[in-house]
C-alpha cells in the first residue's frame, strides 16, 4: 500500500507540472501555478533567434528587475529582485532567501525567478525587464497559489473527523471538483461528502493516511491540483486478532502504534488493557512505554483461566482508539487417561479455548530429545499417522511412538502457536529400562579392567626402577635364588673339566 500511495504521489506530481508549468513563449505573457510551501518557477529567456544575434553582447551592461503588481488592481506592484549591471544583487524584504535567479543561466538567456517556499501573497503579475547592449527583453508571467488546508493541522488521531479544502488564486468558480486518494477516484458516499470545495472526512482510518488531490476545472478546461498529505496515527499493520499459546507457556498480546505521537509534540498517550471475561478486569495504564509506540502485554504462564477477549485502549490527546484481541489458549488431551500400554489405539487432539473456524492444524514428531525432524522422518510408517487435522490418531502404539509430539497452529492473520506433549508407554519404558541396565554393567566391568592393568603396570615400573637404582642388592636377592645356586654350580663343573 506504501508503495501505492508513493507511485500515485510520482504520478500527479509530474501531472502537476506538466499541466501547470506550461512552457511560455519567449516574450509572451503566461499562466503558471504552483501549490503553497511548493516551488514556482516564473519562466523567462531569450529565443534561440535572439540567442545566436546576441550572444556576444549578453553580458555587456546587463540589468535585470523582476517586479511583482499583486493579484489585486488595489495592491501597488514592488520590486522582488534586481541585478545591477555591476552583478550586485537587492531583494525585496518580503522575498528575502526565496526568491532567487540563476546566474549561470544568464549566458544561456535564462533570466527565471524561482520563489521558494511559495506563500499564498505572492500570487499575482510578476514583470521581468531585461536590459543588455542595446537590446531589451520583457516578460510578463501570472502566478497561480493552490492549496489544500485541512481544518486541524498536524496529524490526525483514528476516529476523528476532519475537511479538506481546496484553495486556489483563480479569480471564476471551479466547474468540477474531485478528489482522489492513492490514484482512486473518491465519491461522496459512507465516511466521504463533498461540499462545494470541502471534502468532509466523518471518520478516518488508518488507511487515509496518504496523498490527498484535488482537481479544479474551470470553463475554459483549464485544470490545476493541489496535494495534501494527510497523516493518521492509529494501530500498527498487520491487524492481529488471535494470538496461540500453549497452556503453562508465556503470551505476548501486540498492540503497537503506526506512528510515535511524541514526534508532533504529543505528550499525552496512555494506555489500558482490559480482560472482558473477568468481573474485576484486568488493567495496566502507562505515561510512558519506551517509545509510545508499543503496548505490547505479556502474560505469564497463562492457562484456561486466561483465554478470552483483550482490549487494548490507547488514549492519544484525549482521543480514545481500541483493538480487541482474543488469546487462544492450546492444549492436548490424549483419548486415554492414565497408562498408555504398547499396542493400544491412541487420539492426540489439539485443543484451542477459542475458535475462527479456518485455523490450520500439523503435527511433527520431535523425539526423545525435541529436534527439528517432521514426524514421518522419525515414526514408524506402519500407523498411517494423520499429519495434518487437530487429531493424531495412533492405530497401534508402538515403542518407537515414545517421545515429544508437537501440535502447530496457524491462524487466519497469519499468527501461529505450538503445544507439545510428551508420550510415555508403559511397554516402551520397561524396553528402555533394560538396555540401559546393561550398558551400565558393561561400563563398569570394563572401568574395573582398565584400573586392574593400570595397578599391575604400575607395580612392574616401580620394580625396574628399584633395579637400577641398587645393583648390590638386586645381585644379593639373585644369590639367595634356589634356580641362581644351580646356574654357579653347573658353571664351576665346566671350569673343572677345563
Amino acid at each position: 500500500m506504501t508503495l501505492l500511495f508513493f507511485f500515485w504521489t510520482i504520478v500527479l506530481s509530474l501531472q502537476l507540472t506538466i499541466v501547470q508549468n506550461v512552457p511560455c513563449a519567449p516574450g509572451e505573457a503566461c499562466r503558471v501555478w504552483a501549490e503553497e510551501g511548493g516551488r514556482a518557477l516564473l519562466p523567462c529567456h531569450l529565443s534561440r533567434r535572439r540567442m545566436k544575434s546576441s550572444f556576444r553582447q549578453l553580458y555587456k551592461g546587463l540589468a535585470l528587475r523582476w517586479v511583482h503588481h499583486g493579484d489585486s488592481s488595489h495592491r501597488k506592484r514592488h520590486l522582488v529582485l534586481m541585478v545591477e549591471p555591476s552583478g550586485v544583487k537587492k531583494m525585496a524584504r518580503s522575498t528575502m532567501h526565496r526568491a532567487t535567479v540563476w546566474d549561470p543561466g544568464f549566458i544561456r538567456g535564462n533570466f527565471s525567478l524561482r520563489i521558494e517556499p511559495l506563500r499564498k501573497e505572492d500570487a499575482g503579475t510578476y514583470v521581468a525587464v531585461v536590459k543588455f547592449a542595446k537590446e531589451v527583453l520583457r516578460c510578463q508571467v501570472e502566478l497561480g497559489v493552490v492549496s489544500v488546508t485541512p481544518d486541524s493541522p498536524g496529524p490526525l488521531i483514528e476516529s476523528e473527523p476532519i475537511q479538506l479544502t481546496c484553495n486556489s488564486t483563480h479569480p471564476e468558480t471551479p466547474q468540477e471538483i474531485r478528489w482522489f486518494h492513492a490514484g482512486l477516484l473518491i465519491a461522496s458516499s459512507g465516511w466521504f461528502c463533498s461540499l462545494n470545495q470541502t471534502l468532509v472526512i466523518s471518520r478516518s482510518f488508518r488507511s487515509d493516511s496518504g496523498p490527498w488531490v484535488c482537481e479544479l476545472t474551470f470553463a475554459d478546461g483549464e485544470r490545476i491540483y493541489a496535494t495534501y498529505n494527510l497523516k493518521v496515527i492509529g494501530f500498527a499493520e498487520p491487524a492481529v486478532s488471535v494470538v496461540y499459546a500453549a497452556a503453562g507457556s508465556d503470551a505476548h498480546l501486540p498492540c503497537f502504534l503506526n506512528d510515535n505521537p511524541t514526534d508532533y509534540g504529543i505528550s499525552r498517550v496512555a494506555a489500558r488493557w482490559s480482560y472482558a471475561a473477568r468481573r474485576e478486569p484486568k488493567a495496566i495504564t502507562t505515561l510512558s512505554n519506551g517509545s509510545n509506540r508499543n503496548f505490547t502485554l505479556h502474560l505469564p504462564a497463562v492457562g484456561l483461566d486466561d483465554a478470552g477477549w483483550y482490549t487494548c485502549e490507547i488514549a492519544i490527546q484525549g482521543t480514545n482508539i481500541t483493538k480487541n484481541i482474543t488469546l487462544a489458549v492450546m492444549t492436548v488431551t490424549p483419548s486415554t487417561e492414565g497408562i498408555i500400554t504398547e499396542g493400544s489405539r491412541l487420539q492426540l487432539t489439539c485443543n484451542l479455548s477459542y475458535h475462527t473456524g479456518k485455523e490450520l492444524f500439523t503435527w511433527k514428531y520431535l523425539g526423545l530429545n525435541p529436534t527439528n525432524m517432521s514426524w514421518p522422518e522419525a515414526a514408524s510408517t506402519s500407523f498411517g499417522l494423520l499429519s495434518q487435522g487437530s487429531t493424531l490418531e495412533f492405530p497401534q502404539v508402538l515403542p518407537n511412538d515414545t517421545g515429544t509430539w508437537e501440535c502447530s497452529v496457524h491462524g487466519p492473520d497469519g499468527m501461529s502457536g505450538s503445544v507439545q506433549y510428551h508420550l510415555e508407554i508403559e511397554g516402551a519404558r520397561i524396553a528402555l529400562v533394560q538396555p540401559r541396565a546393561a550398558e551400565k554393567i558393561t561400563l563398569g566391568l570394563i572401568a574395573f579392567l582398565v584400573i586392574l592393568v593400570s595397578i599391575l603396570a604400575l607395580t612392574c615400573l616401580k620394580q625396574r626402577t628399584r633395579s637400577r637404582n641398587f645393583p648390590a642388592l638386586d645381585l644379593m636377592l639373585a644369590s639367595a635364588l634356589p634356580g641362581k645356586e644351580v646356574k654357579d654350580e653347573g658353571q664351576e663343573e665346566k671350569g673343572l673339566q677345563i
